[in-house]
């Protein structure tokens, strides 16, 4: 298999000495035996490398392994003489963690980098080269507690220290209301979230816009994507006949860092949430949240 990498995020924004806080998610491959949890962090064609001041540092060549099945394989994992190149890709330590935060229940585990292997996953049906491969870091399921569900409650950083505050968050419950404007109320942490659906939705409520006051009527954020083609509209915290959502949240996710609301809109493809920090003096984009879902097998 030839190996190559692509710094798909820089931890620091390319010509601003602002360092980026990179967010990853959790994954459960299950349609592997046997199953296991996927840390994405790299994906592409070659390394690229950046200094702190975000400028270009280093620009390493495609390395080749001495593997040459014509790429049919799901996974493979990373020999360890090219660990180094994908560790300096990333910006990542031997000597750093990987934390998996569950917000759900405020529980945080971590997991020394040094012990854990790289692995390269097949995002597409015909790879042709290492471009359709995703790499990242492998959680056997005994690694954390039995019947974990990553999917919609965990965050991943990878560091020197933990960024979260590891203070409850709480799970927005919408109520629904008569107002000209708005559809749905929350209240959480003495503020008023109010939502309003899109002007065509599914049968079951949708984030459009959000407007979040504090207790003397101050708008503190107003963010409306009812109409916008850069943000997908996430489905409301509640039950319908097959699921259960716990989308909306909001609390101290990071330390040092005002109360943030997440999971009212998405970006991507993926459904990846957007982390907005309800003091909109703070920028949303000092968060980098890099999501990734497996793909499933190809079966013909």
């Amino acid at each position: 298999m030839c190996i190559l990498l692509l710094l798909s995020c820089s931890f620091y924004a390319i010509g601003n000495t602002q360092e980026r806080l990179a967010i990853f998610k959790l994954n459960l491959v299950d349609d592997s035996e046997p199953k296991f949890y996927f840390v994405s962090v790299l994906w592409g064609s070659h390394i690229v490398i950046y200094d702190e001041e975000g400028y270009k540092k280093q620009s390493i060549q495609p390395i080749f392994s001495d593997i040459d099945d014509g790429y049919n394989n799901y996974k493979y994992q990373l020999p360890q003489k090219y660990r180094q190149n994908f560790l300096t890709a990333s910006g990542i330590s031997e000597t750093d963690n990987l934390f998996v935060y569950n917000y759900e229940y405020n529980k945080l585990y971590s997991f020394p980098i040094s012990k854990l292997d790289i692995f390269a996953l097949k995002d597409d049906c015909f790879p042709i080269d290492e471009t359709y491969y995703h790499f990242g870091f492998e959680l056997t399921l005994s690694q954390l507690p039995q019947n974990y569900d990553p999917n919609d409650t965990t965050f991943v950083h990878i560091g020197k220290e933990s960024p979260f505050a590891q203070q409850q968050l709480t799970l927005l419950n919408w109520q629904k209301i008569s107002d000209k404007k708005y559809d749905y109320l929350a209240q959480a942490h003495g503020l008023h979230y109010y939502l309003k659906q899109p002007p065509f939705h599914s049968n079951y409520p949708v984030c459009g816009s959000l407007l979040i006051k504090n207790e003397k009527n101050k708008i503190l954020r107003n963010d409306d994507h009812a109409s916008s083609l850069l943000y997908g509209r996430l489905p409301l915290n509640g039950k319908d006949k097959d699921h259960e959502y716990k989308k909306q949240w909001t609390g101290k996710l990071f330390k040092n860092k005002p109360l943030v609301v997440f999971g009212v809109f998405s970006k991507g493809g993926k459904e990846c949430p957007v982390i907005d920090f309800i003091d909109s003096s703070f920028s949303g984009h000092d968060i980098n949240l890099i999501c990734y879902s497996p793909p499933h097998r190809c079966s013909f």
